[in-house]
């Protein structure tokens, strides 16, 4: 995320509802001051102030965060993405103004057949893992499952050690779901991460699927993970 150009695309939303600041403040409860912070880059509103910043002025979350006025894809009307993406601002937002010695990197997948989004952040005295989107590439799939349980691993010298767990087979859907439908419910957040390695970028994460059809029978997936370069 790009801080100047979230300032200056909330500048021009303002210029182009002809407003000052201490009007456009007004409008979402904010100080005048807190306006002038965004609009210079030296700060990004919350997420209570996105959501209502989006509603007031009738303009997408992703071109906020873009910084630039997106096109809609075609049929992407996923509220629960959009909720993801306020999650993982909000963990990034909270670290950013609450310690300055963090890092941040992106967290994606190596394999072909799922796309995976997150974020870790770190610093010398705490390491933090936020997933919001783990999506199953082959879309035309026809098989349903009943139950989905989805663990982040840590891996070192042979051994595993469970991180985080969503989902469990025991709890049962109400209806059947494809894989697809069942990942857009599932996230990743780990606030303390204790990993074997001096530098989380060199740990060796991966995440476990494990799916039940209605015939009883447990499908596995494993998705390897990597955390490469900088989220800025």
């Amino acid at each position: 995320m790009n801080q100047e150009k979230i300032g200056k695309f909330i500048l021009e939303l303002r210029k182009q509802n002809n407003m000052t600041q201490k009007e456009f403040s007004d409008k979402l409860n904010v100080t005048a001051q807190a306006v002038s912070k965004w609009e210079n880059g030296r700060g990004i509103p919350d997420i209570e102030i996105l959501q209502k910043i989006s509603t007031e002025f009738n303009v997408n979350i992703d071109s906020i965060l873009n910084g630039k006025q997106l096109k809609n894809k075609k049929n992407i009307k996923f509220t629960i993405s959009i909720l993801l993406i306020l999650a993982i601002l909000g963990m990034v937002i909270y670290l950013l103004l609450t310690s300055r010695d963090y890092n941040f990197t992106d967290i994606k997948s190596t394999s072909h057949n799922f796309d995976v989004s997150g974020v870790a952040a770190y610093s010398s005295a705490k390491n933090s893992i936020y997933i919001s989107k783990i999506e199953y590439l082959n879309g035309n799939e026809e098989e349903k499952y009943i139950g989905m349980e989805c663990t982040l691993y840590e891996s070192h010298d042979n051994l595993e050690e469970k991180i985080s767990q969503c989902g469990s087979l025991n709890e049962e859907k109400k209806s059947p779901k494809t894989l697809s439908e069942l990942l857009k419910e599932t996230e990743f957040k780990v606030e303390n991460f204790s990993c074997t390695s001096n530098n989380i970028k060199n740990s060796n994460l991966y995440i476990s699927i494990n799916v039940l059809d209605i015939k009883g029978e447990v499908t596995t997936y494993k998705i390897p993970l990597e955390l490469t370069g900088s989220c800025k």
